[in-house]
This record gives C-alpha cells, sequence and structure tokens, in this order.
C-alpha cells in the first residue's frame, strides 16, 4: 500500500505534470500531412535531409491505419476533389473538403506526397482510380 500512495504523491508533483504534458504534445506533434507537391518552402531555411519513399496505395492505406492506432493525426492540404475521394474510398479517413490552406512543417511530421501519375495540364481529371496515383512518404531529418 505505501508504494501506491508514493506513486500517487510522484504523479502529482510538478515536474511529472509537465513531463505529463510535454509527452501529449510531441503526441499531437506527430502528424501525417497529405500534400499532392513537395513544397520546398514548407521546410525551415537550413540544412535538411529528405528520405522519399516510394510506396503503392495498398502499402500506404496500411501504413496510415498502423500510424493512426499509434496516435499520429491525418491532416491534408489537397485541392483535387477526385484524388481525396479515392484515397478515402481505399480507407483513409481524410477530410472530405478540399484544403486550399498552406502546409507548415512541424518537427516529426510524415509527409505523404499523392501525385496523378500522367495529369492533365490544365484539365481537371474528374475520376481517379487508385492507380491513377503516384505516393511517396517523405520524412525530415
Amino acid at each position: 500500500m505505501p508504494e501506491k500512495s508514493l506513486n500517487i504523491h510522484v504523479i502529482n508533483t510538478p515536474m511529472v505534470q509537465v513531463q505529463i504534458q510535454d509527452q501529449a504534445q510531441q503526441n499531437n506533434a506527430r502528424r501525417i500531412i497529405f500534400l499532392n507537391a513537395l513544397p520546398l518552402n514548407a521546410f525551415p531555411k537550413r540544412h535538411i535531409r529528405l528520405d522519399v519513399l516510394p510506396v503503392s496505395v495498398q502499402e500506404l492505406t496500411w501504413w496510415v491505419s498502423r500510424r493512426l492506432a499509434e496516435g499520429y493525426q491525418l491532416n491534408h492540404y489537397i485541392r483535387h476533389v477526385s484524388t481525396i475521394q479515392v484515397l478515402r474510398a481505399t480507407g483513409i479517413p481524410l477530410a472530405d473538403q478540399p484544403n486550399p490552406g498552406t502546409y507548415r512543417h512541424e518537427p516529426n511530421d510524415i509527409v505523404v506526397v499523392v501525385t496523378l501519375r500522367n495529369p492533365a495540364r490544365g484539365q481537371e481529371v474528374q475520376e481517379v482510380r487508385p492507380d491513377d496515383l503516384e505516393v511517396w512518404v517523405v520524412t525530415v531529418s
């Protein structure tokens, strides 16, 4: 019994509360960001290393589901409605509306770049299938 009360006392100390808050903030900072291009100006103006891994849509779906189970959050900056729809249809729970916002990199972000394999310049592609997409997972160090 004394151990239990000691643990309760330790948990309530200000230092442990700060550590718990820091852990919660770190968990909140774990994000998967979907983009339709890789804007280099989204990254800090210092030497960075980008690790780029091409994956299939099926691999991506499996990978995202595992990261969501680990507490990652999803966000997207994709403006192309058909791309959002095909990703949602494969099981990736993106918000269903286009996001016209501007992405800014945060530490621990994992970026997923999704593009059309054969884009039609100047035209909006109405129907997109998983085979029409190319996907890269990008980590920054």
